[in-house]
């Protein structure tokens, strides 16, 4: 179903553009301090890298870097992603490539790379189905070693990060499952350039409406603030959000980081009762200025 390639494939010379992955390992100290837990992640700035939430969550995570422990200055969690920014006062990557929007359909050909102490896996693999919140299942057995790995498609490029694991109930088992870049870029956009802290709130309450309360996927609104920005623009309770300027989303968070972090107008697509309908969102940081 996959094919792990051994680091001997890499001494031949056959994947030179493997050694310059973007891929990175992250450690934490066990349980008992002994041993060193290790999860993978990505470099997207040459003093930033994402891994997994769950990894750093209550740890003291550091970078392995040719042995050494570097311990990041600060961290920021992405919660309704699972995924976790580690910060670096100084740069220490060297390769790095910063998330885009991007999608790859079902059947595309990918490639996903975790970086560990001892060398590089290789996985080839490809998505068979988007999931109700929006991540991939990949047609690849889970395999604890390629938690937090960066995903890349056949030009090379960073198509996303390996989250975690999902049985679909059909009788394939445990599959690997990714978020694509088109759930998580913009979070990096607004990180990296420290956009959007001081717009004026929006004015909502919102859930992900992936829990089988809608047959709708998206972002449902449970409150709309009077006189907010968000009812101004014509949003009301009980909206469900599917898509913001034709990207499709699922999670709050997704919502507020590209609200925030727009200096233009978004087109939003919404589903009210059981008709479709876009309504316009002016650039708050416009407003705030």
């Amino acid at each position: 179903m996959f094919t792990l390639l051994s680091a001997v494939l890499f001494s031949s010379g056959l994947f030179p553009s493997f050694m310059n992955s973007p891929a990175v390992s992250i450690g934490r100290a066990g349980s008992d301090n002994v041993y060193v837990e290790v999860c993978s992640g990505v470099a997207v700035s040459p003093s930033h890298a994402v891994t997994l939430f769950a990894f750093t969550r209550d740890s003291d995570v550091f970078l392995i870097e040719k042995g050494n422990r570097l311990y990041p200055d600060s961290i920021v969690n992405f919660r309704d992603m699972g995924l976790s920014m580690l910060f670096f006062e100084e740069d220490v990557f060297t390769s790095y490539e910063q998330p885009r929007c991007t999608h790859p359909a079902n059947g595309a050909a990918l490639t996903i790379i975790a970086d560990h102490p001892t060398g590089l896996s290789v996985v080839r693999t490809f998505p068979m189905e988007q999931l109700s919140d929006g991540a991939l299942l990949l047609a690849s057995p889970p395999t604890s070693e390629l938690m937090g790995a960066p995903v890349f498609d056949a030009y090379d490029r960073l198509s996303g990060i390996i989250t975690g694991s999902f049985d679909p109930g059909d009788g394939r088992g445990d599959l690997m499952a990714m978020i694509p870049c088109d759930l998580w870029y913009f979070w990096v956009e607004t990180v990296l350039s420290d956009a959007g802290m001081n717009t004026p709130l929006f004015g909502i309450t919102a859930m992900p409406a992936t829990s089988g309360l809608s047959a709708v996927q998206g972002i449902l609104l449970l409150d709309v603030e009077e006189g907010s920005p968000a009812e101004d623009c014509g949003l009301m309770k009980g909206d469900i959000i599917t898509r913001i300027n034709n990207t499709e989303v699922y999670h709050p968070e997704a919502l507020r980081v590209m609200i925030q972090n727009s200096t233009e107008e978004l087109t939003v697509t919404l589903q009210r009762d059981t008709e479709t309908t876009e309504i316009t969102i002016p650039s708050l940081q416009q407003q705030s200025h």
